[in-house]
């Protein structure tokens, strides 16, 4: 043994929580230094090498097993990420503008969001509603060069045949072109809460779409499957990926149905998972969902089944108050994303959830991949999350529970089933409410939220999402012209391109192929998007809308008591609390006696105070301060800052009404002050 070891001698994990629960002197271990997670997972504070002992993904290489690594062996060494960054706008030839500010800004793959093109409505972008509109919208791209990704929705089988027809048109052959056709029947099924199509006409579709491309087209992706659409409306990391891996089968069993078989349809899928703040869950849920798709492929007979996945930062997050802080979610989002070996990834401009980015914000956004690769050298690595024991020991975890999740996804008929039997809605919907729970009651934090708020900075306004386009267009040729015989192999798509190049528009396409026929169209519990900053930005909304009609802000005095240094932390972290709720809190003063604070509350036009000073003080002055605050305004709301323990009864006689503290519910007792101030 070396010098240096000897003195240095290996201990034990049991000598390490003995020393760990000396320092914390009494205080339960457990309580202060375990934890667990909304997926179900406690979560320990150290983790050694005999927590992974016998897993056996840790001992598969890059690019083989059970893909935890990476589905390529070289990983980022052999070919880096794509920058994926959404692109809209209202015209073709404004998204033209957007996608070569991307090109030259770093940009290497399109991801095109299709939408109505009507600028005072949902603003989901241009309508590629003709191969002339997708020829302006891809003016000057080399599509044989980059990758090009639509997001189209349930018309994906309508628009592809538009962007083939132009390509061909500019010279680029199917077999040149890369990217794909976003196609997830069930993510949209979730986010609208209905099909105007019946589900077997959509897998006719994504059929069609899927033997075309691999016969004609082999770089096009046809299939996709949205894990956001779980995780922005407060999904686990578990639940996103067992909803996904059971949707993945779903699609393989629709497609196998209709003669296409898994190795070709696995081949022609995209996996879209969200990433959120958590970072080590979002690293290991990433490398999981490989782990179960090689499950999935082995299940069915394939081998060598590389999985796309391509990541898009958390909307759930992110919050319209103080929207600045957005750029360091998503920074630490895009870390975990690469870390865990995506294929693309979206970084959303901090500004996103606006519904309306700018160029700056658009820029910053890309700016980060530029950090990640050049500064970080992350694409330089092969797997940098491997070796980790925790990593390794999560990613077992969150595999196991999103593989349980799946299985009962199964025995209740399947994911579609499930969905239209709203057990999935529900699911989500209870773990939501929890950490919304949590959320309003600090246990987690949201800065510029619940906690931190920035009093002086402004909101960004939110443009509406919902859609008032209604079909069909007029000017849609009739179905019978166009010579489409709907099928669900790839001579439907053919015709379709051919009707293309004749001048046949998507709203004709669609028709011709049955997609605007409604007649067995379903209804389900919708999926909505929420966002975990909400509540408390309704709270600032309506403080914000009272300061517009009277002049000020609902405000609260702060009645500090005694010399500052003995409570200045526990004054600061009061204010903060009423803050979060947009009071403007009246609390630089400190008050050497009862007279001083009363000549104060006289003065103030504030309809609630708080008492504010340190425990041994408060034996003193509690009382006859709380007594004297009613004497001089009886109607005030009286409230003092810290645990009461055994004096709770004597001072809530004296005047208090409440407490306010760690243990207090932030958010409900923030919406009653701001009842009693006439806000609400």
């Amino acid at each position: 043994m070396s010098p240096l070891l000897s003195e240095f001698p290996e201990h034990t994990y049991e000598q390490w929580h003995a020393a760990a629960e000396a320092l914390l002197k009494g205080a339960s271990f457990d309580q202060k230094l375990v934890s667990r997670t909304h997926e179900g997972i406690t979560i320990q504070p150290i983790y050694r090498r005999e927590d992974i002992a016998g897993l056996g993904h840790t001992g598969h290489l890059p690019g083989s097993g059970s893909l935890v690594r990476g589905s390529r062996a070289g990983g980022f060494r052999s070919a880096g990420w794509e920058v994926s960054q959404e692109l809209k706008a209202d015209t073709p030839a404004a998204l033209n503008a957007i996608i070569h500010e991307g090109l030259l800004g770093g940009q290497s793959e399109l991801n095109i969001i299709v939408g109505c093109g009507q600028s005072d409505c949902c603003g989901g972008g241009a309508n590629i509603g003709t191969v002339a509109d997708a020829i302006t919208a891809l003016s000057g791209v080399a599509l044989d060069a980059v990758s090009t990704w639509w997001q189209g929705g349930s018309a994906a089988s309508a628009l592809a045949p538009l962007v083939i027809a132009a390509a061909e048109e500019t010279g680029v052959t199917p077999d040149r072109l890369r990217g794909g056709f976003e196609n997830d029947p069930c993510g949209d099924l979730l986010t609208k809460g209905r099909s105007r199509q019946t589900l077997a006409l959509r897998f006719d579709h994504i059929a069609a779409l899927t033997d075309y491309a691999a016969i004609k087209a082999p770089g096009l992706r046809t299939i996709s499957i949205r894990g956001e659409v779980y995780h922005n409306a407060g999904a686990t990391a578990t639940q996103e990926l067992g909803f996904v891996i059971a949707t993945l089968v779903s699609y393989l069993e629709e497609m196998k149905r209709r003669g296409i078989p898994a190795e070709k349809t696995l081949a022609k899928v995209r996996i879209r998972l969200a990433v959120g703040s958590d970072y080590f869950m979002e690293i290991a849920k990433i490398r999981a969902a490989r782990w179960l798709w090689s499950r999935v492929a082995a299940a069915y007979g394939v081998e060598n089944a590389p999985v796309h996945i391509h990541a898009s930062t958390s909307k759930w997050n992110k919050t319209t108050y103080d929207a600045h802080t957005n750029m360091l979610r998503v920074t630490s989002e895009a870390f975990a994303a690469v870390v865990a070996g995506v294929d693309s990834l979206h970084i959303g401009p901090y500004d996103e959830i606006s519904g309306n980015t700018d160029e700056f914000s658009r820029r910053i956004a890309r700016n980060l991949h530029t950090i990640l690769r050049e500064e970080c050298g992350l694409d330089q690595v092969i797997d940098p999350a491997g070796g980790s024991t925790y990593i390794e020991w999560l990613t077992d975890q969150i595999a196991g529970k999103g593989w349980e999740i799946f299985q009962k996804i199964e025995s209740q008929g399947g994911m579609l089933a499930a969905v239209e039997a709203g057990t999935v809605q529900q699911a989500v919907q209870d773990v939501c409410k929890a950490k919304l729970q949590n959320i309003r009651r600090r246990k987690d934090k949201i800065v510029g939220a619940n906690m931190y708020p920035d009093l002086k900075g402004g909101k960004l306004a939110i443009h509406s999402t919902e859609c008032r386009a209604a079909p069909p267009i007029p000017g849609a040729q009739a179905p019978h012209a166009l010579g489409i015989t709907v099928a669900s192999n790839a001579e439907m798509i053919e015709q379709a391109i051919t009707a293309a190049k004749r001048g046949a528009g998507r709203l004709s396409l669609a028709a011709a192929t049955g997609l605007t026929c409604e007649e067995g169209g379903i209804t389900i519990t919708r999926l909505a998007p929420r966002r975990a900053a909400e509540e408390y930005e309704a709270l600032r909304d309506a403080s914000t809308a009272f300061a517009g009609k009277t002049g000020a802000a609902p405000s609260i005095l702060q009645l500090n008591m005694g010399p500052s240094r003995k409570y200045r932390l526990r004054a600061d972290w009061t204010a903060a609390f009423f803050e979060a709720a947009g009071f403007a809190v009246d609390g630089k003063r400190d008050f050497k006696g009862i007279d001083d604070a009363i000549a104060a509350l006289t003065e103030s036009q504030a309809a609630i105070a708080v008492i504010t000073s340190d425990d041994e003080n408060y034996l003193q002055v509690a009382e006859p301060l709380a007594q004297a605050v009613k004497a001089a305004k009886p109607g005030i709301y009286l409230l003092l800052a810290g645990v009461p323990g055994d004096n709770e009864p004597a001072w809530r006689a004296a005047g208090i009404d409440d407490f306010v503290n760690v243990r207090s519910n932030n958010y409900e007792l923030n919406e009653q002050l701001l009842k009693i101030a006439g806000v609400l």
